[in-house]
């Protein structure tokens, strides 16, 4: 009897093995496959710096293989970072399409795309208006910083810097005066971004709207005009290079005398 159960058990242990062997080979393959097709995997954040002229890159590496490159690219173009560890690190100061490229040593690759667009590289938009000769009234917005009302100034027809007269914050408006023919005002955001409007005093019936889209140039309403018209001071001066102009007095004789 002990014979035939040994003999019985000698096959099952044969199936046992051959068992095995199969389980290690699945296993072994799985291990292959998953080594030979693992890609690399990455966590990307992108954070505005204060007053969004530039934005951090941070990229950290999530899989444990080791990387046989890596390289990061904005609008086709190298961007220079830094490794600390399984992260880098990167500046951009421009907005664009951010290409990041790892391959693992099993030549097995990644390609992460993000759009950059947090970096404020648009001017305040400027809506201005000549009120009277001699008088620049000049709104201002921007949508993405702040406006820096330190930076505000113009230049007159003799190139000459002025302040403005009045600042309005809530309103976001300054009020250049100038006796000159012509002055430029120049607005800027905190971010650096610069705009500008000028104007002579011929265009007294016109508003000016400067935007990324271009300048739009606009006649006042006849009735808006009439009003312009009265605030002129009869006694404004009007330097325009050696050139001295007064408009005539309202009671001069030359007004209504027939010609």
């Amino acid at each position: 009897m002990a014979d035939e159960t040994n003999v019985n058990e000698k096959p099952k242990k044969r199936r046992f093995s051959k068992l095995k062997y199969i389980i290690a080979f699945i296993f072994i393959n799985v291990i292959i496959f998953f080594v030979v097709t693992a890609q690399p995997k990455f966590e990307v954040s992108i954070e505005a710096v204060e007053n969004s002229k530039s934005v951090d890159i941070k990229v950290t590496q999530k899989s444990f293989f080791p990387l046989k490159s890596f390289t990061m690219m904005l609008d086709n173009e190298p961007l220079s970072f830094t490794k600390n560890g399984n992260t880098y690190e990167a500046t951009a100061t421009k907005n664009g399409t951010l290409e990041i490229v790892a391959t693992n040593i099993n030549t097995m690759s990644q390609t992460i795309y993000e759009k950059i667009d947090k970096i404020d590289s648009t001017a305040p938009t400027i809506f201005a208006q000549l009120v009277k000769k001699g008088e620049l009234n000049v709104t201002f917005e921007d949508t993405h910083s702040d406006i820096d009302y330190n930076s505000i100034y113009a230049i007159d027809s003799n190139d000459k810097k002025i302040l403005p007269a009045k600042v309005d914050k809530e309103e976001g408006r300054v009020t250049f005066h100038f006796d000159t023919y012509g002055i430029k005002a120049y607005v800027s955001d905190t971010a650096g971004n610069q705009g500008e409007v000028a104007f002579n005093n011929s265009e007294i019936n016109q508003t000016k709207l400067v935007s990324a889209e271009g300048t739009e140039v606009n006649d006042i309403p006849v009735d808006e005009r009439q009003n312009n018209e009265n605030d002129i001071s009869d006694d404004t001066t009007f330097d325009v290079g050696n050139l001295n102009e007064k408009p005539p007095k309202k009671n001069d004789d030359y007004l209504y005398e027939k010609h």
